[in-house]
């Protein structure tokens, strides 16, 4: 081991002492700065484990159903675009809610692709946002709760409310719509109620309806609208028999069609 050399101020200063391990009384500079002891007691303890880090993501559930209308310019009846009556969630055990009371909002589309007055049957595109005889506040309210569309022959329609290329967003309430809202897991159902064939069969519409099945696409939105989840159909109405069979490519419902979450 080597020695080490003691050198106060003035050696490291260059002044030119004759030694720098002495005082000039001769004593060491040991005697000037004795040894300091502590008792073990009083030294403070350190605690040197990291602290801990909650990882844990945060629990941000899917509780808003979106109903996006890809029947862009369908402007050939009063209700251009999908007809949605209803949204219904279900799981394993069978339906567990509707469309909440209260909560439907209409988003209408920004692209210019939507109809105008002028472009639908009689110069009323009645069943839509821009109708001349409804508002924007009762017609996507029509959406909530159980089916209740009824397509008349000669007089108008009622319960159903066209997205004329535009989106809807909306709660589930337990029951028939009036219960809590309800959040979408895994293994769930979303069946969307849209005006086609079946409706001839239960009679909500008239024997002659046309009642053309139309396109849409279905996904999911947490509470603040920053995480979306894309669900694809799984299941198609049997009465609509223009639709094409769903495959591995298929992301539009077509007419009434059940999407299953992952």
């Amino acid at each position: 081991m080597k020695n080490k050399l003691i050198c106060g101020l003035s050696c490291v200063l260059g002044l030119g002492l004759a030694a720098c391990t002495t005082s000039d009384e001769g004593e060491t500079d040991a005697a000037y700065y004795p040894p300091v002891t502590y008792d073990a007691a009083t030294i403070p303890t350190i605690d040197t484990a990291p602290a801990a880090i909650d990882t844990a993501p945060v629990y941000d559930p899917y509780v808003w159903v979106v109903v996006q209308d890809t029947e862009q310019k369908a402007c050939a009846t009063n209700g251009p675009g999908a007809d949605i009556d209803a949204v219904l969630l279900s799981d394993a055990t069978g339906p567990r809610g509707y469309g909440k009371i209260g909560t439907a909002h209409f988003t209408p589309n920004p692209l210019g692709n939507a109809c105008e007055n002028t472009d639908c049957s009689g110069s009323n595109c009645k069943y839509a946002y821009i109708s001349n005889t409804f508002q924007a506040d009762t017609l996507p309210p029509l959406t909530e709760g159980m089916p209740a569309a009824q397509v008349n022959e000669t007089t108008s329609d009622s319960g159903y409310f066209s997205l004329n290329a535009g989106t809807l967003q909306i709660q589930i309430g337990s029951g028939d719509g009036t219960g809590p809202v309800m959040e979408v897991k895994s293994g769930d159902y979303i069946s969307v109620y849209e005006v086609d064939q079946s409706y001839i069969a239960t009679g909500a519409a008239f024997a002659g309806c046309i009642c053309q099945p139309e396109h849409y696409t279905v996904s999911l939105q947490n509470a603040a609208g920053t995480k979306t989840l894309e669900l694809v159909p799984s299941l198609l109405n049997n009465y609509n028999a223009t639709c094409a069979p769903l495959d591995a490519t298929s992301t539009d419902g077509c007419g009434s069609t059940v999407f299953m979450v992952p």
